[in-house]
């Protein structure tokens, strides 16, 4: 009876000190150099594509659509090849913006008719394209530039050839005897 009592309270005991350690621990301070992000920031995006092995070559295109103000393209997912379907996020006026996957009506009779990498095109079902949405280019990132040094940085010396141990002679008759528990 006695072992059942310690166990019962060696189990609230640990279930004690583990919630206890849980409620009072404290999370690390964000560092200095961070920034709190919110909807007007702006988002950096970058083509990918290239980097993701797409070989395709700009040709010479049509004019594109104008972009009508009310719709802004937030993001996308574009499909990998023309059998899968795509998502666009988009929000219309000051309505928060919503996923609308191809064929999807957006707006009144726009549908959604094709999402890119960054681009996704808008137009009346089964129609032509009236509307393209982009997503906004990304700025160059910075990149830093080292100082050309007056002289070459020091290089390493390479290690110093160790020669191999050579044995000291013995003098003459003495016999090596390395365990003295065998000469006997």
């Amino acid at each position: 009876m006695r072992l059942l009592s310690f166990a019962i309270w060696a189990l609230a005991a640990l279930s004690a000190v583990f919630w206890l350690t849980r409620l009072l621990a404290r999370s690390d301070a964000a560092p200095a150099h961070t920034v709190t992000v919110n909807a007007s920031t702006a988002v950096a995006a970058a083509d990918l594509s290239r980097l993701l092995g797409s070989t395709r070559v700009l040709a010479d295109a049509p004019t594109p659509p104008a972009a009508d103000t009310r719709y802004k393209l937030i993001g996308v997912v574009a499909p990998r090849s023309a059998a899968a379907t795509g998502l666009a996020l988009i929000a219309v006026g000051d309505k928060p913006p919503r996923p609308v996957s191809l064929g999807g009506v957006v707006d009144g009779s726009l549908v959604l008719l094709a999402v890119n990498h960054r681009r996704a095109e808008l137009g009346p079902a089964g129609g032509v394209a009236t509307v393209r949405l982009e997503l906004p280019a990304v700025p160059e990132p910075n990149r830093s530039v080292r100082a050309a040094a007056a002289a070459p940085p020091p290089t390493a010396r390479p290690p110093t050839p160790v020669s191999p141990v050579t044995p000291m002679p013995m003098p003459p008759g003495s016999t090596p005897n390395r365990n003295p528990a065998l000469t006997r």
